[in-house]
């Protein structure tokens, strides 16, 4: 069985509901194109940021991604977003969503970076008293003129830690292996978004194996991204081979036009895997679910990432 670790809500609105709100946009032609960079692609959201205006609205959209993601054969999702910047307050947009959700999908909100420290800490008081939010993400891309980095945000991270909270962040995301390895020791991360630059440093790679950290592959996120200029040269099979847990994420199905399961497939294509990579993705993706303690789990056979 698959599940999805990486998934962004306001990414992956069905184009149908999209149009619905948004008349006047060409939605078959909006989303992410091949040779964007991160920051063009990160400016498609204020459109989906905007559409997704409230409570209603989020309910409706996150239901909706429960059964695409039911109806195309995910057995789990994690689906993650920012409820702080949708112009709504933030508590009640994280109670939307959670009406929402099926019993087989949970939450993850992202501060962004270079978001003041109390962002953050503020998403984590949440989540302590939602057992439906299963973590915390830094998402985006840093900036030069960016007040706050990754060493600002340990005391959500450990307060997280403290409250069986899972720890992400988007990192390495066409930008050095030296990140990979600050937010690993600076966070205490479990699983790492995109980790493109992994391969680039022996120490990113020792401590990715040694922490047990998952990496949450987003391939066609990356060739829109520009970060690869072709499906085969992400490195996703080396990094198998090196024996790095890693699953793969569709990051926005709507903007990338894709899902989990098509994901999958292409890329054992591109990349030419073989039975027993896939199966090594598929153990992946299910050793790296998020869990809380206080979260009654119908499935025995989920086995917690350690927080």
């Amino acid at each position: 069985m698959m599940n999805e670790l990486h998934l962004h809500i306001d990414g992956s609105i069905r184009k149908s509901t999209l149009q619905e709100w948004c008349p006047d946009l060409h939605v078959h032609s909006f989303g992410f194109k091949r040779g964007m960079t991160l920051q063009e692609c990160l400016s498609c959201f204020a459109t989906t940021v905007t559409a997704l205006n409230s409570p209603e609205r989020m309910e409706r959209v996150v239901r909706e991604i429960c059964e695409d993601q039911k109806s195309v054969g995910v057995h789990r999702t994690e689906l993650r977003f920012a409820p702080h910047i949708h112009g709504v307050d933030t508590l009640e947009m994280v109670d939307a969503a959670t009406r929402g959700l099926d019993k087989d999908t949970n939450l993850i909100l992202c501060g962004l970076y270079g978001e003041n420290p109390k962002t953050f800490e503020s998403l984590v008081e949440i989540a302590k008293n939602n057992k439906r939010v299963v973590g915390i993400d830094i998402a985006g891309g840093p900036k030069k003129t960016d007040k706050y980095g990754l060493h600002h945000y340990v005391d959500a991270y450990q307060e997280a830690k403290r409250f069986g909270i899972g720890r992400t962040a988007h990192v390495g995301e066409g930008r050095p292996a030296s990140e990979i390895v600050d937010a690993i020791l600076t966070l205490d991360l479990q699983r790492l978004g995109h980790a493109c630059s992994l391969l680039e440093s022996e120490r990113a790679m020792s401590l990715v194996k040694e922490r047990a950290i998952i990496i949450e592959a987003c391939p066609t996120s990356n060739l829109d991204t520009g970060i690869y200029k072709t499906p085969s040269q992400h490195p996703i099979k080396r990094w198998i081979e090196k024996g790095v847990r890693v699953s793969i994420c569709a990051d926005n199905s709507m903007m990338s036009g894709t899902n989990t399961i098509a994901e999958l497939w292409s890329t054992r294509f591109f990349s030419d895997l073989r039975d027993e990579h896939v199966k090594w993705i598929k153990e992946s993706s299910r050793l790296g679910l998020f869990w809380r303690k206080d979260y009654e789990d119908d499935d025995p056979t989920i086995v917690p990432v350690v927080c």
